[in-house]
C-alpha cells in the first residue's frame, strides 16, 4: 500500500486530511518537532498545533516539549484495531449489498420467486405479523405449531384466522384454541399457503425431493391473490370438514367472506327473519373507507344442494342490499364491480323474529 492510500485509509476511519498527513508523518520520523513534522507532511505551518493536539486527543500521538513541542507516534496497536473494525464493517456492508441486491423486494415486485424455500416461511411469518383483517392459510399440523405464536398473535388483534391442517390422515393432539378462528382438516398433502388481508400470498408447492421443485412463490397484489383465494376456498377450504370453531349462533358473528357469510344467514332470511349487520369496506365510487350499518333486505346468491355450495356460487354474484339510516346500501365481496361497497367484513349483529 502506497502512502497516499494509507492517508486516504485514515481519513475513512475519521482522521481529517491534514491529521492523516501528520500522522503518517511521524511514522517515518519518530520523534519530531512540530515544524518538522508540518515540513514532511505539507500541512501548514499554523495548523500543525491543532492537528497534534486532536491527534493526542484521540490517542494516535504523545506530544512532550523539548525546547518546543515535539511529538512522537504511540503504539499503533488501538489504530491497527480500528482499521480491523472498519475492515469487517465494510466486509458487512459488502455482504448486505449483496444479499438486498439477490433478495427480490415483494414491494417491487408482483410475483417473486425465491429458493430457498425457507424465504418463503420468513415471508410468511411477516405477512401474518402484520396482518389486519383475515388470514387465509393451508398447513401441517407441524408447521401449525411452528406458527402458532405468530396466529395467536393476530387473532388477538381482532383477525380472523381461517386455517386448514393438511397431510394426515388423524389430526395429531393439538391446541388451537386462542389461536384459529376455524379450522378445517384436509386428509391429502397441499402446497403451503398464507393469504394475508387480499394481497399477500407466500406459497410452495407439495414437499418433494426433487431439487427443481424446491421454491416459492410472492405475490403482493390484489387481483392475483384472489386467485389464490378461489384456491384455497375451492381446494382447501369448503370440501373439507370442520374440527375447531370460535363462532356459535350468538351475535357478533364476523365473516370475512361474503359467501361464508350469506350461508350463514340465507336460511334465517328465507323464514322472515330480520337481520342486522355491519359492514366494513371500500366505497366503489372513490375508494374511501365505509362503514354502514343496517337491516338485510335483499340476498342475491347461488345456492348449493345438499350441505356444501355449489361450484358457480364461487363465481356467480353474491349481494347483501342493506337499508341504513341513510338510504339502501348494495354490498359485494371481493373484487365487487357494481354494488356501492366492495367489504372486507360483515358483523352479523343480530336476528331476530319479524
Amino acid at each position: 500500500m502506497n502512502t497516499e492510500t494509507l492517508r486516504s485509509t485514515l481519513e475513512d476511519v475519521g482522521l481529517t486530511q491534514y491529521e492523516a498527513k501528520a500522522y503518517v508523518a511521524m511514522l517515518e520520523l519518530g520523534s519530531a518537532s512540530a515544524t518538522e513534522i508540518a515540513d514532511a507532511s505539507d500541512v501548514p505551518q499554523a495548523r500543525i498545533y491543532e492537528v497534534l493536539r486532536n491527534l493526542e486527543g484521540e490517542g494516535y500521538v504523545e506530544t512532550y516539549e523539548q525546547g518546543s513541542l515535539h511529538a512522537r507516534a504511540r503504539d499503533p496497536e488501538d489504530v491497527v484495531e480500528r482499521l480491523d473494525t472498519y475492515a469487517e464493517t465494510v466486509s458487512t456492508a459488502g455482504e448486505e449489498l449483496k444479499n438486498r441486491w439477490e433478495e427480490p423486494k415483494v414491494e417491487n415486485h408482483r410475483v417473486s420467486v425465491i429458493r430457498p424455500v425457507s424465504g418463503v416461511y420468513d415471508r410468511a411469518r411477516d405477512h401474518i405479523t402484520d396482518a389486519r383483517n383475515e388470514l387465509e392459510i393451508a398447513m401441517t399440523p407441524d408447521r401449525f405449531e411452528s406458527f402458532r405464536d405468530d396466529l395467536a398473535a393476530a387473532l388477538d388483534r381482532g383477525v380472523v384466522v381461517k386455517v386448514t391442517l393438511t397431510g394426515v390422515e388423524t389430526l395429531p393432539d393439538i391446541d388451537l384454541e386462542g389461536a384459529v378462528t376455524e379450522a378445517r382438516h384436509r386428509r391429502l398433502p397441499t402446497p403451503f399457503l398464507v393469504l394475508a388481508d387480499r394481497m399477500s400470498a407466500c406459497f410452495t408447492p407439495e414437499e418433494t425431493p426433487h431439487p427443481s421443485q424446491e421454491y416459492g412463490l410472492f405475490v403482493n397484489d390484489y387481483s392475483l391473490s384472489r386467485m389464490f383465494d378461489w384456491y384455497f376456498q375451492t381446494a382447501f377450504w369448503e370440501p373439507w370438514p370442520l374440527v375447531y370453531s370460535v363462532r356459535d349462533e350468538r351475535s357478533p358473528r364476523t365473516y370475512t367472506n361474503i359467501r361464508e357469510c350469506i350461508r350463514a344467514i340465507l336460511s334465517e332470511f328465507e323464514a322472515g327473519k330480520q337481520i342486522f349487520m355491519t359492514i366494513y369496506g371500500q366505497s366503489r365510487q372513490d375508494g374511501s373507507d365505509r362503514e354502514v350499518t343496517g337491516e338485510v333486505i335483499d340476498i342475491t346468491y347461488t345456492p348449493g344442494k345438499g350441505d356444501g355450495p355449489a361450484l358457480a356460487s364461487f363465481t356467480d354474484e353474491a349481494v347483501l342490499t342493506l337499508e341504513t339510516p341513510d338510504g339502501t346500501v348494495s354490498v359485494g365481496g371481493w373484487g365487487a364491480m357494481l354494488e356501492d361497497i366492495e367489504a372486507h367484513r360483515y358483523v352479523i349483529e343480530g336476528i331476530e323474529t319479524a
